[in-house]
């Protein structure tokens, strides 16, 4: 089976360095238009199924993606993005003021991440609750199956510690992938191999 990868486009908080988490802001012009060039580049990919986590910035880049096609969205609750409590809608300054901490180690040292004082969901969870997606994925499908998944950038990272089986203190070293970036996993009898990871070429031109 082929598992498509995708984190949605660029978001108006994405340009103002606001958290979003479990939050949302809707796209750019910039996420729209990247959005559509992946659409473009995967027009002729035949999906068994499409899924994508239920915010609204995922589901507005997976429409996009999708375009003119004949092709239902299947929401998967486990892809959201990790949640920062009510760190959510808050600026990168802001976070880092008052937890330096936390902000550091959200970014660095996930291990030791701890977002109780802010209500957040730590990394152990958002391991715990993809690896409940990815089983939910692979259960279902064959092997000759090629399906796509639109989600965030955080829940990448989680949902990459798992198929790569590398711990959390490697986790931190790990990066986020870019907007619209393609990554593509086969999976083959229990086994996750990565084909590309973060790919951007059709953002190529783009300012």
């Amino acid at each position: 089976m082929k598992i498509y990868f995708v984190r949605h486009g660029e978001t108006v908080w994405n340009t103002l360095r606001i958290f979003q988490g479990s939050s949302n802001s809707p796209l750019t012009e910039t996420g729209r238009e990247q959005a559509k060039r992946l659409g473009e580049k995967l027009k002729d990919t035949k999906f068994t199924k499409f899924y994508s986590s239920p915010l609204g910035r995922t589901i507005e880049t997976s429409e996009l993606i999708i375009g003119d096609r004949d092709i239902n969205i299947e929401y998967i609750e486990e892809f959201k993005e990790i949640s920062v409590g009510d760190m959510e809608g808050v600026p990168r300054e802001k976070f880092e003021g008052e937890y330096p901490k936390q902000f550091y180690n959200f970014f660095h040292n996930p291990k030791e991440y701890d977002p109780t004082p802010y209500n957040g969901e730590s990394f152990i969870q958002l391991i715990e609750r993809v690896e409940r997606g990815l089983k939910k994925i692979v259960d279902r499908h064959h092997k000759d199956d090629t399906v796509i998944v639109v989600t965030h950038g955080m829940t990448l990272k989680g949902i990459f510690k798992v198929i790569k089986n590398i711990s959390l203190e490697e986790l931190g070293k790990v990066e986020v992938p870019k907007n619209t970036s393609l990554s593509i996993v086969n999976y083959e009898d229990g086994n996750y191999s990565v084909e590309v990871f973060s790919d951007i070429s059709h953002l190529e031109g783009m300012n």
